[in-house]
């Protein structure tokens, strides 16, 4: 279905991808969750219909640690983001629920009144 909508240039205004149990390197390897990112994302990354005021956010819902502060790497790509932001670092402390703030943010939705309320939006 999303490589149909892709080709007929009908994808929806937001989408949630994950990868398979394989390919999310929780039971495999950081090196097996790459070789995917990088087999399904690049190619779309230079797709017109795809990029077409498009963010993506690549995020690794956590680290391998046992004690301390749980570190998620999230990156954020795509030509929606401001050319002022573009190729910089952002020491803001963001959360999972930093993602459920941007789509409220973007769409003018609201917050559910949960961790969303006071999350930090990416933009």
């Amino acid at each position: 279905m999303f490589e149909k909508d892709l080709s007929d240039n009908k994808l929806p205004q937001w989408m949630f991808i994950t990868p398979n149990m394989t390919n999310d390197g929780h039971d495999t390897s950081i090196t097996t969750a790459g070789k995917w990112v990088k087999s399904f994302l690049e190619p779309l990354l230079s797709n017109s219909n795809f990029m077409n005021n498009t963010l993506v956010l690549l995020t690794f819902d956590e680290t391998a640690l046992q004690y301390g502060v749980n570190r998620v790497f999230s990156v954020l790509l795509g030509d929606a983001i401001p050319a002022t932001s573009q190729g910089t670092t952002d020491g803001t402390a963001y959360s999972h629920y930093s993602q459920m703030a941007t789509v409220e943010k973007n769409w003018g939705l609201g917050d559910l009144g949960l961790g969303d309320a006071s999350a930090a939006a990416f933009f």
